[in-house]
This record gives structure tokens, C-alpha cells and sequence, in this order.
């Protein structure tokens, strides 16, 4: 019984996971379009992130809800859970964006010097 409640366990562990990383390459994947259309533009590259993440909110909403439990599960939280939970994806969403821009301004400023 405990090992079938452990690999239960680990199954929707993995569904979870597999949403949170599909949420984070549809947002990459967003950000990084958006950014290479930009790329022989004359804006900054600190407006044209900018620009991306304004262009990709719904998908920065999808990464963010994916992080941690379902709808399903989110209904059974108390609200002490939740707060904890919300903290957690802004800090973890937050994280990411700040990743990302740094890498799309990294890219903006490579592209722009080969050309």
C-alpha cells in the first residue's frame, strides 16, 4: 500500500513538473521570438525585454499558476497554504523573469555587435 501511494505520489510530482516545464518553454520560447524580432530595431535592449514580457503575459500567468498544486488541489488549501504558495511562484516567477531578461539583453547586444 505504501509503495503504491509512493509512486502515486511521484506520478503527479511528474505531471506537475511536466507542466511547469512546458509553462517555461512557452514562455522562453515567447520572449526569445518576441526579442529576435526586435533585434534590428534601434530600441535598448532593457525596452525591448521589457516589450516581451508586456507581449507574453499569458504566458508568464501560465508559468506562474504551474508552479506548485493544481486547481483541483489549490481548492483544498487552507489559507495559510495559499499565502505560502503565492510567496513561492512570485519569488520563483520573479527569479525567472530576471533570468530571462538578463539573457535576452545578453543576446540583443551579441546579435547587434555581428551585425
Amino acid at each position: 500500500m505504501k509503495l503504491a501511494l509512493a509512486v502515486m505520489g511521484l506520478l503527479v510530482c511528474s505531471v506537475v513538473h511536466a507542466d511547469t516545464e512546458s509553462a517555461a518553454k512557452n514562455l522562453s520560447e515567447c520572449v526569445t521570438q518576441y526579442a529576435d524580432s526586435q533585434v534590428e530595431t534601434t530600441k535598448s535592449a532593457g525596452i525591448i525585454t521589457d516589450e516581451a514580457f508586456d507581449k507574453c503575459n499569458a504566458e508568464l500567468s501560465e508559468y506562474h499558476d504551474s508552479i506548485g498544486p493544481d486547481k483541483a488541489q489549490w481548492s483544498g488549501l487552507n489559507a495559510q497554504q495559499k499565502e505560502a504558495i503565492i510567496k513561492i511562484r512570485d519569488q520563483t516567477t520573479s527569479k525567472v523573469r530576471e533570468s530571462l531578461s538578463s539573457q535576452i539583453v545578453t543576446f540583443i547586444t551579441e546579435s547587434r555587435k555581428n551585425s
